[in-house]
């Protein structure tokens, strides 16, 4: 079911403890000329609705909803045209929509992210350890809880190998943007928005060098799209779609089941502050707290003086 269509009699009717409310969110972006510039927030909430089906036939009893798209993205695979959020927004809003269907009694979300960049991924699990904790800093064990506790689990964090983290922490860095491999998914998720002359496209390396590609970036020239889009079959998007979920139910169902989501859906990404969402907000705080020390110290100067 999609959330916008419900009724509120419907939503009120919801069992709270086996219900499932997924986020499909992602950045507006070019992809070449021949694909959609939303195709990030197709492929989540292709993603979502695979997940809620998955859910449904896997789990009886269990129901899957499906939140409207949020175009919100952090990072962006090219800089030229894309348009992306700071980390707060998307963090917030995810924060903001649990904690107003948690206080209904629902308990858990999900959220996929049809980007898989440092930032964007560090924001959802900074929303799921708000949610987890609600208006407090600490979660309680559970033998301590008087009820249970709701959960945001970012579960497009476990798809990131730790391999790939280590190739580029601060930002993301594909080895294909816009080629064979996302062809393949908008064929699968929207095939009436690929322009038909993608199987002319040529194919298109990669640039080789790290800092061309750092200093492209910076200078908000990276554009167009990376690899092999004519290569590019529905057939191979179908698999890759529903390989993912496949790849992850098993993970979210044990969170679901009772699993602490921290061991599972959380990113190498996030051991790096400059990703996390409250970077900014620390920073402020120190400043804040360096001056506030300089002015106590040179007051008690003055004073013994």
């Amino acid at each position: 079911m999609e959330f916008e269509k419900l009724t509120s009699l419907q939503l009120e009717n919801l069992p709270r403890a086996t219900t499932v409310f997924f986020f499909p969110v992602g950045p507006l972006e070019d992809h070449g000329p021949h694909l959609p510039m939303g195709l990030d927030l197709e492929e989540a909430d292709r993603l979502c609705f695979l997940a809620a089906q998955h859910l449904e036939r896997e789990m009886s009893g269990w129901h899957g909803i499906v939140m409207p798209k949020a175009p919100l993205g952090i990072d962006t695979s090219t800089t030229r045209i894309a348009l992306g959020v700071r980390p707060h927004v998307l963090r917030d809003w995810l924060v903001d929509a649990c904690q107003a269907l948690s206080r209904l009694g629902f308990l858990h979300f999900a959220c996929f992210s049809g980007n898989l960049g440092p930032r964007q991924l560090t924001a959802i699990e900074d929303a799921g350890w708000i949610v987890a904790r609600g208006n407090g800093v600490f979660r309680l064990p559970g033998f301590f809880r008087f009820r249970s506790q709701p959960t945001l689990i970012s579960v497009s964090s476990s798809l990131v190998k730790g391999r790939n983290w280590l190739k580029s922490p601060l930002w993301l860095d594909e080895p294909e943007h816009g080629g064979e491999r996302d062809t393949s998914i908008a064929l699968a998720v929207c095939p009436d928005r690929v322009a038909l002359d993608y199987q002319g496209l040529p194919k298109i390396q990669k640039e080789t060098s790290f800092w061309r590609r750092i200093w492209m970036r910076t200078r908000m020239r990276q554009a167009a799209y990376w690899g092999d889009p004519a290569r590019a079959t529905s057939e191979a998007g179908r698999r890759y779609l529903l390989g993912t979920v496949e790849e992850v139910f098993p993970k979210m169902r044990a969170v679901w089941e009772g699993a602490n989501p921290q061991f599972i859906f959380k990113s190498w990404y996030s051991i790096v502050p400059l990703n996390k969402s409250f970077f900014k907000a620390w920073v402020i705080v120190i400043l804040i707290c360096f001056l506030a020390f300089f002015w106590l110290s040179s007051g008690l100067l003055k004073f013994e003086y």
